[in-house]
Parts: C-alpha cells; structure tokens; sequence
C-alpha cells in the first residue's frame, strides 16, 4: 500500500478487469441506480450485464457484503442500507473495511463509488485510509513499480451532475492530508523524533510558501514554556513549539489550530508499563492531523483560486497548467487568491516524554506560559501541560478568536465516546453542536464531553500551587477534567471560542493509524473556505448552495458561528 498513488477522476474511462481490477462500492439501493451504460466499459469482456443484475440480486448487506463479479478481479460491495444517528451517512468505517477487503491486488486498479454529493467528501476520506503511506517491510523496498488506484464517484440524488474539478482537486488535497498525517503517526519515534517532525513542518512550510516560526529547547525555558520545556527536557533530541501562519489581505478573524506532539510517551518517571507503552509512537497523531489538514487547506483553496480565475474545465486542463508553470510562480493573469479568508495558524507542541537526569519529577512545580504554577503529580499527565502552552501561546501572541487543540490525550476517551468517536469539550455549545455534525458529514465521528468547570476543575487542587496536573479522582470523568486543565490556562471566562477533540482511539484502527483529524477540521472550517465542496460538509458559516453574491455580501457569516 506505501506506493499507491491515488486519483480522482471524472470518468476513470475503460478497461478490461483482468488487467485492471475494479470494485464497485456503494449503498445497495444505489447500487440499483447505477445504470449498465457507466458500468459497461469497466466490466466486459468479462461481466455481462445478466450478470451484473444477478450479482445486485445476491447481495445483503447485514452490515455490509460484497460478490465477486470475475474471479478476484471485479467485485461488488454493498454498505449498510441504513446507519444510527450517531454514524455518518456515509458509513465511512465501513468504506475503509471494503476497501481493504474486497479490492483486488494489482499496479492499476480502479474504484467506483455510488453514492450522493454530500458523501463525496467523507467517501473519499475514508477511501484513503485503506492505502497507509508508511512501511518497512523488506519486501516492499524490492518493490518499485508504483501503484495507481482511479477513483471515480457516480453521483445519485439531488444535484448527481457530473465532479468538477475543483472538487477533484479538493478531494486529492483532503485525501493527501489524511495519509501525510497516518505516515507521521505510524512512523516510530526512532525516525519520528522532535527533529523529523519539524523537518516535516518545514517541508509543508516549504511547499505553502510559509516559513515555520520555531521556539526550541532553552529558548523555551527562557520564554516561559515551562509545561512543553518541563516534558521534553530529558529527551535527546529537545521539544519545540512550531507555528505554520496564513495570513491573508481582508481577514476578518483569527483561528489557532493546537496539536499535541508527544512523539512518544513512555510515562516519564511515571512509567508506563510494558503493556501499555507499545503504540505511544502515536501520542502525536493531533499535531499529525493539523499539519495534514493545514496543508490541505492552504494548498487546495489556492488551487480553487486558480481554477476559477483560469476556467479550466478539465482536471487534464489543470495539471497541464501546472506543469507548465516551472517557474518561481504562476503567471500575472493567474494571481492566486488563498481561498481560506481567515487567518489561521497552526501550532505544534513537540515534545519526547522520555526518562532520564533531567526529567521531570513528581512533586516539581513548573510555570507554564500562561503563568500559572502547575505542581506535578503525575508525569504520565504531560499531554496537558503542552497544549496548555500551546493555547496560552495562541490566546496572548496570536491574538486567536478562535482556538482548537487536537490531542490524544486521555485513555479514557475511548471509554468514554469509543473507538470510532472522537470526544469534544468546548465552551460554546454551538460549536458542540457543529463538531457533531461537521463529524457525521466527514466520516471522522464526533460526540460531546460534560463541559462543567465549576463542578470538574477541583479536582486539581494544590495545596502549594495553582493547580496539579493530574486529578484526584479518576472516576469523576476524567477526559472532561483533562480538557478543562488545558482551558484554564486560557481562562474559563475567556469569551473566545475553545474546542477540544480527544482522539486517543479513533486515531488508530488496530496497529494503523487512520489520519483521523484531518477531515474533521476540513469540513468544521469548510466555511471560511471558498471551495463548493468544503462548504456543502460544513456546518458553520456559509452554505454551499448560497449564491455568490449573497455570500459576499453577508460577510458575518465568514465568522462561522
């Protein structure tokens, strides 16, 4: 799977399954309204329509099931018919699970989804889940041919006209997100160290045309990052706070996306045990998914702008402009306008929790950014003190509006909310409400936290400082109290608006990582974006199906809530 290169396409064109592998996925009832006429240059010689229709027939999805259409090269799929409130319509879980089952192996193979515009986004997510970029089996570095997977989308319902290629486009950056962050997670700490995880920052940075603004090691402790310096100090390789900016002409607010970066967690002095220690390569994965959903979202909405100002009609038109342009950038007559109209920042808290001279103590009392004093009671409790850092950071020199922090942070969220939900704890129940549902519409699945400091938060209680690390009582829901240390530093009367999404579970599916994140903060900020698509996933500001000019003249709704 590391060498798959994935490709939206309007119209994947022909080709016989035996030499090209097909799988056809969707809902059983549009899987009915999928005429032959689509599916006929794809299958034969091979798969007649008789065939097909038997194949159609057979199927009963119970919660999904597929039948091989020709041997192991042509399959049918089927998702389940109907899905809780609670999952998206999309079942993009069970996209991914098909997908990894049912396709056939193969240099080009070829996918064809069958289901409504709406689902395009989260369909196509989930789909590149199932091609994991990272690997270091032996036998795939004597692998070079590189792979192609064609995935073309047969649109059902209202508005089932033909993909643009803005959102051909749209979907190859959202897609590419997603694996650019699962590869940083699945990545072990021995290559995936506080430095390589910059050099990605600064590759990303490279790529958008943004130099990385970086604060690391003493400089911290000098600064006053004393919860990212007091966790990453023990490490070889030294913490570091990172920002990524986008800042365009006319912005009218400013958002902060935080992740956590813990490229890994042994517990501190606090040890974890051997059970529990395997997998915590992964404690990075919310700073994974904002670098992954950062670049899509600069990249792509200034690839919209193109599109638009050039009128190309085609995807071949596109890629044909863009290697025509070598140069340092594009012709005058294609100034590129970033589409995201606000300004965002993205802000990485690196730091290794590792065991050593230095590392922190229990019973040490660190001054984080915020200035509030912080008595350690539990080393294993670090996640917290970064993002504190990291919000705090966001809060006074960012001058943010609006800030999110993206963490796998507790355990007990997948108790919680599960495996596949991500929990969200915010001071803005608006927001709650738009995480849920930005959640179902991208596949990347939401649900609430309590959110009560008055009753939570005194569970950190400190005899000789502001606050402990760790609570008191671990029955007393302690992702919520988790969440609620990371906004005190920021202030429970802060009158912005603070979101905090938990993915210690969803961030991983068995020894894989998901990219889990990158979908989520794409379609929950899709509407401060100009792009159709991200605006039609999401739930806040404007409405994809506003005309133009009604969406610049109502220039509040840019604010999101």
């Amino acid at each position: 799977m590391a060498n798959v290169q994935l490709e939206f396409q309007a119209n994947a064109g022909e080709g016989d399954p035996q030499s090209r592998p097909l799988l056809v996925l969707g809902q059983l009832h549009n899987l009915h309204r999928l005429p032959w006429a689509q599916l006929r240059g794809k299958l034969q010689p091979r798969v007649t329509e008789e065939i097909w229709q038997s194949a159609l027939s057979t199927l009963n999805p119970n919660p999904t099931d597929s039948c091989p259409l020709y041997l192991n090269y042509a399959t049918v799929a089927a998702l389940p018919s109907r899905v809780s409130r609670h999952n998206s319509p999309s079942a993009a879980q069970f996209i991914t699970r098909l997908v990894r089952n049912c396709l056939p192996g193969g240099v080009n193979r070829c996918i064809v989804m069958v289901c409504e515009r709406s689902e395009v986004f989260a369909s196509a997510c989930a789909l590149a889940r199932a091609f994991p970029l990272f690997t270091h089996r032996s036998s795939a570095s004597r692998r070079t041919e590189k792979k192609t997977v064609t995935v073309e989308f047969f649109l059902v319902g209202q508005n089932n006209g033909p993909m643009e290629v803005a959102t051909l486009k749209c979907l190859a950056s959202a897609t590419e997100g997603v694996r650019l962050a699962a590869r940083i997670v699945d990545t072990p700490c021995n290559e995936m160290n506080t430095d390589n995880f910059l050099e990605e920052i600064k590759k990303v940075g490279k790529d958008l045309g943004i130099t990385p603004t970086i604060i690391r090691d003493e400089e911290l402790k000098e600064r006053g990052f004393g919860g990212i310096y007091g966790v990453g100090k023990a490490a070889l390789h030294p913490p570091a706070l990172a920002v990524l900016s986008h800042t365009p002409d006319g912005a009218t607010q400013t958002i902060a996306w935080v992740g956590k970066g813990i490229v890994y967690d042994t517990g501190g002095l606090s040890i974890k045990g051997k059970t529990t220690m395997p997998g915590m390569k992964r404690d990075c994965g919310g700073a994974a998914a904002i670098l992954g959903a950062f670049k899509a979202t600069v990249k792509q909405t200034s690839e919209y702008e193109l599109i638009q100002q050039a009128q190309i009609s085609s995807a071949t038109d596109f890629y044909q402009v863009i290697k025509s342009e070598t140069g340092p950038g594009f012709p005058p007559e294609f100034d590129v306008v970033q589409g995201f109209k606000d300004n965002l920042h993205a802000v990485f808290c690196l730091a290794e929790n590792a065991v050593g001279p230095r590392a922190t103590r229990p019973d040490d009392i660190h001054v984080l950014y915020s200035g509030k004093t912080v008595e350690i009671n539990n080393t294993d409790a670090e996640g917290r003190l970064i993002l504190a850092d990291g919000v705090a950071y966001a809060c006074k020199d960012l001058g943010a509006d609006i800030i999110l922090d993206m963490a796998t942070l507790t355990g007990a969220q997948g108790i919680a909310t599960g495996k596949y939900h991500a929990a969200v704890l915010t001071n803005n129940e608006e927001w709650e409400k738009a995480c849920v549902k930005a959640g179902r519409n991208c596949g990347d699945l939401v649900h609430p936290l309590v959110y009560c400091p008055e009753l939570h938060f005194s569970e950190f209680t400190s005899a000789v400082a502001d606050m402990k690390n760790s609570v008191a009582d671990r029955d007393n829901t302690p992702s919520s109290c988790a969440g609620l240390f990371i906004a005190s530093h920021i202030g429970f009367d802060w009158p912005g608006v603070w979101v905090h999404i938990d993915i210690a579970a969803p961030v991983h599916a068995g020894e894989r990582a998901t990219g889990y994140g990158v979908a989520l903060l794409l379609s929950l900020f899709g509407g401060a974006s100009e792009d159709p698509l991200l605006n039609l996933v999401s739930p806040l500001g404007c409405n994809g199906d506003s005309p133009p000019e009604e969406m610049e003249r109502d220039s509040k709704r840019r604010r999101l809530v």
